[in-house]
């Protein structure tokens, strides 16, 4: 997705931001992940409350996994996942700047190949995977790498725009004209990933970018979030006029209201 040109966010402002994640109603065990990291230090901020970074020149990740496997097979892939690509970005510098997109794809396959070999090291974790859905934002624009069907909005002017498609086999029959979208909702295959971290030995990351504006909200989201909850709702909350960490909240409480049927992780930030 390519959003119209608009006004640049400043290099002197900040990015809001806002990160929750809850097991849902029907799980034991909370196997997603998140990351939100200035890549100038590495710092991360407190997942739980509002924080303020500055749009630094080096950029700001963003980043949520849903992992997969049994036992803890599912949280160690998504643990693994999210370090490994917060590490090979963290201190790149101008790398990132230059080439955002196919710095994602890079970290992100590293990070494929971490899972691997964690799995190979532990035969008890052998088909363990996750998604990853990473964005970096920067003064102007934000660039996303996409695997599995995490997913990255961007809502401006009260419009809701997905910068991701969803990696499934009902979205690819989509796709070909052999499933109609009415049909995806009841089609028994239609949470099967086409791809996921950790799971094959190459994967192909999809990039997006859009340039970005004051006033502009960022939303990475697991299917906890996504599936229960229609995107209209998804605007709905995301737009109200309410500082982020309640409206983090909000899209927790309305994943679980809706079921909770899975684990359910955001991360909102604002452009100021």
């Amino acid at each position: 997705m390519q959003a119209p040109a608009a006004r640049a966010v400043a290099p002197s402002g900040h990015l809001a931001l806002c990160g929750a994640t809850n097991v849902g109603v029907r799980r034991a065990d909370n196997q997603d992940a998140f990351v939100i990291a200035d890549l100038r230090s590495g710092d991360l901020s407190n997942p739980c409350s509002r924080t303020e970074i500055p749009l630094s020149q080096q950029g700001i990740l963003l980043l949520v996994c849903d992992g997969m496997g049994g036992a803890a097979a599912g949280d160690l892939a998504a643990r693994i996942a999210a370090d490994a690509v917060k590490q090979q970005l963290v201190g790149a510098g101008q790398a990132v700047v230059e080439h955002p997109n196919e710095s994602l794809r890079s970290a992100v396959s590293g990070a494929n190949g971490a899972v691997l070999a964690e799995a190979e090291a532990r035969p008890a974790a052998r088909g363990m995977g996750t998604t990853c859905t990473a964005a970096i934002v920067l003064p102007d624009r934000i660039s996303v790498a996409q695997v599995g069907d995490s997913r990255a909005y961007l809502l401006r002017d009260g419009r809701l725009q997905r910068m991701t498609r969803d990696q499934t086999m009902a979205d690819q029959l989509v796709e070909m004209g052999a499933l109609r979208p009415e049909q995806v909702a009841t089609y028994p295959y239609r949470h099967v990933l086409v791809q996921a971290v950790g799971t094959q030995s190459t994967i192909d990351p999809v990039t997006s970018e859009a340039r970005l504006q004051r006033g502009d909200r960022i939303l990475l989201c697991s299917d906890g979030l996504h599936g229960p909850v229609p995107d209209h709702e998804i605007a709905r909350i995301l737009g109200a006029p309410a500082d982020i960490k309640r409206v983090a909240n909000d899209l927790i409480q309305a994943a679980l209201a809706a079921g909770g049927p899975d684990n359910v992780t955001v991360v909102v930030a604002d452009c100021e």
